[in-house]
């Protein structure tokens, strides 16, 4: 037939006509170009049109691209709640830590300022150092101690006295005494010259005041002298110097008053009226 072609019929067929098989040879077949997915080979970094890694013009799920711009306040999970403020944690302990400190300080005002000083009730005192309980009571000292007792033979005694507070009896404001007694009635066979000795052991005392404020103490043995000593701004020290015949006194009161912010000197009067009273109560024994 005219335009027809015909195709030889395999052995063993009869009749009809054949079209020609699609893939005899079952070849792989080749998808058309641009359709299929890309054949396997080396994915160079950040090369346009690779599986999953996020690069431009890359495959993958919807939403999974390069993340853009973000809006103020918003985290790439979704908007981020605001971070609580510590201020008032910082400043809580910071008045706390403040008030610790200063009921601290409060603390120790209180305790130095109720505590009573002293030991105990100390020796039993030697006739000499001795003094009366109403002196006792007014200086608020009631512990004695002998700190130098004299030889027993001839020539120079001295005694050393302290009298100091006996604790939870005298007080709580601080108070001290101490005294020498140089004694020289004895020290040679003319008394005309144990008075010398005596005078030229006062005028020793007495030179050590050179600065200091002193004035002379009237109707207290042959001669008196009061001293006040340079001491720290919170204290007082207020020494009597006095002689009569061949015997010196050199007599020391000390004392301060407690306060709650800062201490204070005793009264001087009070001061003056004690070394007073000792220098008396001390010469009456001779």
């Amino acid at each position: 037939m005219a335009g027809r072609l015909l195709l030889a019929t395999p052995t063993g067929h009869t009749g009809g006509t054949v079209n020609a098989p699609q893939n005899p040879q079952n070849w792989p077949q080749q998808p058309p170009p641009g359709y299929g997915p890309p054949q396997p080979g080396p994915q160079q970094p950040g090369q346009p049109g690779g599986y999953g890694q996020g690069q431009p013009g890359g495959y993958g799920p919807p939403g999974f691209g390069p993340p853009g711009p973000q809006q103020p306040g918003f985290g790439p999970y979704g908007p981020q709640p605001p971070k609580k403020s510590r201020t008032g944690l910082v400043v809580g302990i910071v008045v706390a830590v403040v008030v610790l400190v200063l009921g601290g300080v409060a603390t120790t005002f209180l305790l130095d300022y109720y505590e009573q000083p002293g030991g105990g009730p100390g020796e039993q005192p030697i006739a000499e150092c001795d003094l009366s309980a109403d002196l006792k009571s007014q200086a608020h000292v009631s512990s004695f101690r002998l700190v130098e007792k004299p030889a027993q033979d001839q020539g120079l005694k001295r005694w050393n006295c302290h009298w100091q507070q006996t604790g939870g009896k005298d007080g709580r404001n601080p108070r001290s005494m101490a005294f020498y007694i140089y004694d020289y009635r004895d020290f040679t066979d003319k008394s005309n010259q144990n008075v010398e000795h005596a005078e030229s052991t006062y005028d020793d005392a007495a030179g050590f005041a050179n600065g200091l404020q002193t004035k002379p103490v009237e109707g207290l043995g042959d001669e008196a002298m009061l001293i006040i000593e340079p001491t720290p701004r919170d204290s007082i020290d207020v020494k009597l110097i006095a002689r009569q015949d061949a015997v010196v006194w050199s007599i020391t009161y000390s004392g301060r008053d407690k306060g709650l912010i800062s201490d204070s000197p005793m009264p001087l009067a009070d001061a003056e009226a004690v070394v007073r009273k000792t220098a008396e109560e001390l010469i009456a024994k001779q």
